[in-house]
């Protein structure tokens, strides 16, 4: 698994990429590579959209001061 997803014929990933991965971004990767989709999205367009609307606007977390900002953190 590691030399097909590292080989730059296989999927391309670096290490870290294939260390950090789980095995389901190994499987839709392997789909890709193949341009087999078999899977649909599970969410579609208008139920995106209906559940916007269902919850109307609501303040960004960025102008939230008690919100983290796991960037700018203290390490």
């Amino acid at each position: 698994m590691f030399r097909l997803a590292n080989a730059p014929g296989g999927l391309g990933w670096p290490p870290a990429v294939f260390w950090s991965a789980t095995l389901v971004e190994m499987q839709l990767g392997l789909e890709g590579q193949q341009r087999k989709f078999s899977s649909q999205p599970f969410v579609s367009r208008e139920e995106v959209r209906r559940m916007a609307v269902a919850h109307g606007k609501r303040k960004s977390l960025r102008t939230d001061p008690r919100a983290t900002n796991w960037s700018e953190r203290k390490k």
